[in-house]
């Protein structure tokens, strides 16, 4: 049975102060009261409870895990929501509303927006008109960033490239074998996700860097900024949106000769696609 692996994420978000309190601040600026919110991808419900706060006539609160469904319908009780919160064990992308609803929660955000279901259920939601130009998305903007550089992948007496999940509380100090990024280049906006549109889960974009030193690049950091509303935005968190460092082909560079690279993707994580390459072009 795996009820605590699918239960480690929505715990770890609702721990994580900086993106809990940001969320909230970005849901009391987006809704309004009387407003009907859909919550996607609920998870420990807290987002869902934030939009009841705020004035919300009625929130649709949707997770696909059955156990994490059941343990919010406790919640919303024992927090007197019945009125207002209505929990719904589905998957968004399949999802049929009575109504159309003025503000969506989407927090369904990894890095890139390579792993989850943020770009599928939204253009799924907007494809039945669960969603329109009208509805207040949350967050309604996703810019993704790269940076070339080189690790030190030797662990343990063998050489293991392999992908790092780069989160800012795993300190090289604090117990963790360490496997440091040195950035080469700059960083590099590769795309800009607008969830106010219909967006293609698929990108090809060709991305031309100038190296700062010399040296052999060996990986790759991507890394995201969420824009939640005005003013609120969040980049890497303990537990939202890490930051990855990925192993690619060795490539010597100098400094000050520009190189260019051919990235190709798939936003929305798919067991039939490859996520994620990166070569020189």
């Amino acid at each position: 049975m795996d009820f605590f692996s699918h239960l480690e994420m929505p715990s770890l978000c609702l721990r994580d102060v900086t993106r809990t309190k940001a969320f909230r601040s970005a849901i009391e600026r987006a809704v309004n009261s009387g407003d009907v919110v859909l919550d996607a991808g609920t998870g420990s419900g807290i987002l869902a409870f934030f939009a009841a706060a705020a004035g919300a006539r009625k929130v649709y609160a949707v997770e696909a895990n059955e156990a994490l469904a059941n343990r919010l319908r406790a919640n919303v009780e024992l927090n007197g929501l019945e009125k207002v919160v209505e929990v719904i064990c589905g998957d968004v992308r399949s999802l049929a509303l009575p109504e159309r609803v003025d503000v969506v929660l989407a927090e369904m955000i990894d890095t890139w927006l390579l792993d989850e279901h943020q770009v599928p259920a939204l253009n799924a939601l907007r494809a039945v008109g669960t969603i329109d130009a009208k509805t207040r998305i949350v967050p309604h903007r996703y810019e993704a960033f790269i940076a070339f550089g080189e690790v030190n992948f030797d662990c343990y007496g063998f050489k293991l490239p392999f992908p790092i999940h780069d989160w800012p509380d795993l300190d090289d100090n604090s117990g963790w074998h360490p496997l440091t990024f040195r950035a080469i280049t700059q960083t590099a906006k590769v795309f800009d996700a607008d969830f106010n549109d219909l967006i293609d889960p698929e990108f090809e974009v060709a991305v031309s860097v100038v190296p700062t030193t010399s040296g052999v690049i060996n990986a790759v950091r991507i890394s995201g900024l969420a824009h939640l509303g005005e003013r609120v935005s969040l980049r890497d968190t303990l537990a939202f949106n890490g930051n990855k460092i990925l192993p690619i082909a060795e490539i010597p560079v100098t400094a000050g000769q520009a190189v260019t690279f051919r990235i190709c993707g798939y936003r929305g994580g798919s067991k039939d696609r490859g996520v994620l390459t990166i070569n020189r072009d």
